[in-house]
């Protein structure tokens, strides 16, 4: 006890000999320090026993005196909440829903996030009150609009339940065609989110492969299959709204009402073509809208992936092109190189086409399997064995560096392999399985010889 003392005693001589902003984070007196520093230890030690009850008053006297000391007085101070509110009898659950709201504010002030903390806080109401779905999706939608005002970004799992909300909130109330376009918005700024994080991910993954940093491998690959989790739940989610004969109506009478709104032109190009509707009318007089009114690197893109889903590959392939060269954001230049890849590939100009491909991979590395895809589409539709040798390795590839083309890859491996000469066919030719091969015409580089048998 003497030693408990002597320590305050200390804590306390340094505290009045700190500049205000170091005082702020024990508190604003030195007594507020004291029983800071007191209770943060009893609270602390309760925790520890998952004496939840019993740490609760130290813990919120901590919050009260001192909230900028430490991260886990909300850590901490979320589980023992959460423990409370569900262990509690149905007259206090409404303090603990309460205090938890409290906190969560007060965590956004001490870590700047309040983006974060308001979805934290629309998130607590899903859990707790999961019928005020209107309530939890209004918090969600504050949680974006602070995120964009601090030039941020939602935490990922927040995206996923943002759209969760919306489209929960958006079936409670029988939403009219108007009102789920509220969706895909909260869709369009999800998946971008996502892809952005995938891009800075596969990037920074591929940077330290090639230093040969294990640990740092292990982290930004668990980044790398994490974002890759959350899209494919973004895309489960909005699935059963996804398909074009229901997204169209949502937009085909705001597009009537103002087809010169250039917002809302970006709104349903963005969302028709995320959902693979450019071959729609709709998708065409949007695009032509927004490409006349606002040529940008973006429309010149649209508009060639609308001729390209109209057969119109070498009128594609200009608008294509042109939105490369010109795109200052990577995700631009990646899609025209990859839709440029799709176009020249259609007038069977290969090589450029793979030239193209493999620059959509270089500009962003989440992008190489579906490069590697078509590559290997190309190489099957050369002729000659090790034409079909090299697609089956070209497709091999895809499949390992994203699962999400894997199915479309096999096939691409099982046709190859159709096309491998049997074991006799290679011996009267007097080539042994297993060996290395030159590939001749535009392929080039070198396989493996296999055989089907």
């Amino acid at each position: 006890m003497k030693k408990i003392t002597l320590a305050l005693t200390l804590f306390t001589a340094f505290i009045y000999g700190m500049p205000d902003t170091n005082a702020q984070k024990f508190g604003k007196t030195p007594q507020d320090s004291i029983e800071c520093l007191t209770n943060n230890s009893l609270y602390k030690e309760f925790y520890k026993q998952k004496a939840y009850a019993d740490a609760y008053e130290p813990w919120k006297k901590v919050l009260e005196v001192c909230p900028m000391y430490h991260v886990n007085t909300y850590k901490q101070g979320y589980n023992i909440l959460v423990n409370l509110y569900n262990q509690a009898a149905p007259a206090d659950k409404e303090q603990y829903f309460n205090d938890m709201l409290y906190m969560l504010d007060k965590w956004g002030e001490f870590d700047g996030e309040t983006w974060n903390a308001t979805a934290r806080k629309a998130q607590w109401y899903e859990q707790c009150k999961p019928n005020e779905k209107e309530k939890a999706y209004t918090l969600y939608k504050q949680a974006k609009e602070l995120a964009d005002k601090n030039n941020a970004l939602l935490n990922q799992q927040y995206c996923v339940q943002y759209l969760r909300a919306t489209i929960n909130y958006l079936a409670s109330i029988k939403a009219n065609n108007e009102q789920m376009s509220d969706m895909f918005d909260v869709y369009d700024y999800a998946s971008e989110s996502m892809e952005t994080s995938l891009r800075l991910s596969s990037n920074a993954l591929d940077s330290v492969i090639q230093l040969n940093d294990a640990t740092a491998i292990a982290k930004y690959q668990k980044e790398v299959d994490n974002t890759r989790s959350n899209i494919n739940a973004l895309e489960t989610m909005i699935e059963p709204f996804a398909s074009c004969d229901k997204i169209i109506p949502i937009y085909q009478d705001r597009f009537d009402a103002n087809p010169n709104d250039i917002a809302l032109l970006k709104k349903i190009t963005t969302n028709l073509e995320r959902k693979k509707c450019m071959s729609s009318e709709l998708f065409f007089k949007a695009t032509e809208n927004l490409h006349k009114q606002e040529p940008t690197p973006r429309s010149a893109s649209l508009m060639g992936q609308m001729l390209l889903s109209k057969d119109q590959f070498a009128e594609a392939a200009k608008y294509l092109e042109e939105s490369e060269q010109t795109a200052p954001e990577i995700s631009t230049k990646t899609k025209s190189a990859l839709a440029l890849a799709q176009a020249l590939m259609k007038t069977k100009n290969y090589s450029a086409a793979r030239d193209a491909a493999r620059r959509a991979a270089n500009y962003d590395k989440s992008y190489a399997g579906k490069a590697s895809l078509l590559i290997a589409n190309m190489y099957l539709a050369t002729a000659g064995e090790t034409a079909a040798w090299a697609a089956y390795d070209e497709a091999a590839r895809a499949k390992t560096l994203d699962p999400s083309v894997a199915a479309d890859a096999q096939k691409i491996m099982n046709a190859a392999h159709g096309r491998f000469p049997k074991k006799a066919d290679l011996f009267f030719k007097n080539i042994t399985p297993g060996t290395s091969t030159g590939v001749g015409g535009w392929i080039g580089g070198s396989t493996t010889v296999r055989s089907k048998d």
